[in-house]
């Protein structure tokens, strides 16, 4: 389990770089790789949503878990609906929101990756020194 949480990690990381890169580059520049970028904030949506069902199984992680589901739930539909809420000189307000959103995300999927592993070597540490003992 231990290496499929790290691979989680690590696709939400890179998805999440990979997004944030083609958003800003979309912001700033008006270069558009729109379709890419979603695709990456799939990938993200998806790492916060496996990661938060398996914090729900895991006694310390459960509160992460309920918030990562719920997030993985308003992650797509706010991304959707960006561009259409607040249209014209505020919507700069609006896009600051889009990246703290996904980057919130990622962060999260992060959190909860590293403390399951935490958990985990705690309790294969901890059976060790029983079996030693």
């Amino acid at each position: 389990m231990s290496i499929f949480i790290r691979i989680l990690m690590r696709t939400g990381q890179l998805a999440g770089v990979g997004a944030i890169t083609l958003g800003l580059l979309n912001w700033f520049f008006h270069i558009s790789f729109i379709e890419i970028h979603m695709l990456f904030g799939v990938f993200v949506t998806l790492a916060l949503l496996i990661s938060g069902i398996v914090a729900i199984f895991t006694t310390r992680l459960r509160v992460l878990g309920v918030i990562a589901i719920v997030l993985a739930f308003i992650v797509p539909v706010f991304g959707r609906t960006q561009m259409l809420i607040l249209v014209g000189d505020f919507h700069w307000l609006i896009q600051v929101a889009h990246l703290l959103v996904g980057a919130t995300a990622v962060i999260l999927t992060e959190r909860i990756c590293g403390q399951y592993m935490q958990i985990k070597q705690r309790l294969v540490a901890g059976k060790a020194a029983v079996t030693v003992s």
